[in-house]
């Protein structure tokens, strides 16, 4: 495959938290194909997980038999996550993190996404829900390695 090749895998899982580890493990292997290391890779599984667990939580309210599906594009050096729910599309001003300085805990998932991820999209989808679209580059993230290292 040359480095610029595309590789798209596309699953569809039950809105039940037992498909968690299914979900972690494709995206696992699509930052695999696209060159990330294990330190990044984990952060991403956390950015994923917490975007699954709201989408079970808020889109679905707990309700374990809606349909979530994830669209996984690697490049090398490059991850594009979709993550596709079929509830109401939320207006994205109305989807953010309580503020940090709260000391309790939940609510911070939009935060670790936001801050692991290089672009957080959400949009109003074909079947009227939310299709969040998040991506990271390599390239983005060793900037950011170097800068801390100065």
């Amino acid at each position: 495959m040359s480095p610029a090749a595309l590789d798209r895998v596309r699953c569809t899982v039950p809105s039940h938290p037992k498909y968690l580890p299914l979900v972690r493990s494709v995206v696992q292997e699509g930052a695999s194909l696209a060159g990330f290391d294990t330190d990044l890779t984990q952060r991403i599984l956390l950015a994923v997980t917490e975007a699954v667990t709201n989408v079970i939580r808020h889109a679905y309210g707990g309700e374990n038999d809606k349909a979530i599906e994830l669209d996984v594009l690697t490049r090398d050096g490059e991850l594009r996550l979709d993550l596709v729910d079929y509830g109401e599309f939320v207006d994205p001003k109305y989807i953010a993190s309580r503020p940090l300085d709260e000391i309790r805990p939940g609510g911070i998932g939009v935060h670790l996404i936001k801050s692991t991820m290089d672009h957080v999209a959400y949009s109003r989808n074909a079947h009227g829900g939310t299709t969040l679209t998040m991506v990271k580059h390599a390239a983005a993230e060793k900037a950011a390695s170097k800068k801390e290292s100065q």
